[in-house]
């Protein structure tokens, strides 16, 4: 008697999981057709549409996008993670062997090199982790879910434009679980607004061409305010202060930071500067620290992570030397 009851609690609920299954991919659909109408009011073709075809919610999309790195993580272990000896051996490595070609961009552009390797580094792993989920079907997952449809539905319409416009060859376009894509990872509104043809031959080929996604990254930083004359800022220590927190957030000239007993974090002394920089207690820990300048604002642009942009700038210094 107790095993067939435990049989029909295990069906009951096999019953429920379906069920919810079902509704949940009518529900989709249903929100599916009324965003393809509004493609289609739009502007976007019924050609293009069908790059929507057998899209369904992808449960992986949506986990990802909720157990992010920096919810679950200290700075201290999410750069050890980021920023490993490899990592910093092989940045070293491709920023010597592409110094020519980051030489000529920073001209053009007026933007370090050495933050382009790192961007490059971070976001794709070198171009070698470009993401491998179907960007029409995981941007649809995302703009259907609820924590940020808004900005997900304007993404996925962006990526429309971009095979409307025959911008690429291939559109069958995979990206990572945000629907960042190519050796940069932009997502789409970042393609449409940066992208260039680094080597000019008539295609802004993020994915497989290294000008056009060095000279893409490049122009995404220029026109976001990156100032060549600074760097993004530094870590920084004050071994007097019990309460950092008191002058978080908060911003100084550097000779006011260094009369206040900051020092960089080797010990040594800041420089008598009027460069302004904003003070960053991370983690709420005096052991996290670090004053950053205008620029770090503009890595915020490209991600608006305090971590991921702290991990960008301290890459970048290792390739100083």
């Amino acid at each position: 008697m107790l095993i067939k009851n435990y049989q029909y609690i295990i069906a009951f609920f096999i019953i429920l999981i379906c069920s919810s299954n079902s509704f949940a991919d009518n529900n989709f659909n249903k929100w599916l057709e009324d965003f393809k109408k509004e493609a289609l009011s739009k502007g976007i073709s019924k050609n293009t549409l069908k790059v929507l075809e057998n899209a369904k919610p992808i449960k992986k999309t949506i986990k990802l996008d909720r157990n992010q790195p920096e919810f679950k993580l200290t700075f201290p272990i999410y750069k050890n993670k980021i920023i490993s000896d490899f990592r910093i051996k092989k940045a070293k490595s491709e920023y010597k062997k592409n110094k020519l070609l980051l030489d000529e961009i920073e001209k053009k552009y007026n933007v370090n090199g050495r933050l382009i390797i790192a961007l490059w580094a971070i976001e794709s792993n070198f171009g070698n982790n470009m993401g491998k989920f179907n960007l029409f079907h995981t941007l649809s997952s995302l703009a259907f879910d609820g924590r940020r449809s808004k900005f997900f539905r304007s993404e996925l319409l962006n990526a429309l434009k971009i095979v409307e416009n025959k911008m690429v060859k291939d559109i069958n376009i995979k990206s990572g679980w945000a629907g960042a894509m190519g050796q940069c990872q932009f997502m789409p509104s970042s393609y449409l607004s940066y992208a260039v043809d680094g080597n000019n031959d008539g295609e802004k080929d993020i994915w497989n061409n290294k000008e056009d996604v060095f000279a893409s990254m490049a122009n995404y930083l220029k026109k976001n305010g990156w100032n060549n004359k600074y760097l993004w800022g530094r870590e920084v220590k004050n071994p007097s202060f019990d309460d950092p927190l008191i002058y978080n957030k908060k911003v100084k000239k550097l000779f006011e930071w260094k009369k206040l007993g900051f020092k960089k974090n080797n010990g040594s002394e800041l420089p008598d500067s009027n460069i302004k920089a904003k003070l960053l207690v991370i983690d709420k820990s005096k052991n996290n620290m670090f004053l950053v300048y205008d620029n770090f604002d503009t890595i915020l642009k490209w991600n608006r992570s305090n971590y991921f942009a702290l991990s960008v700038g301290i890459l970048s210094d290792y390739l100083v030397h």
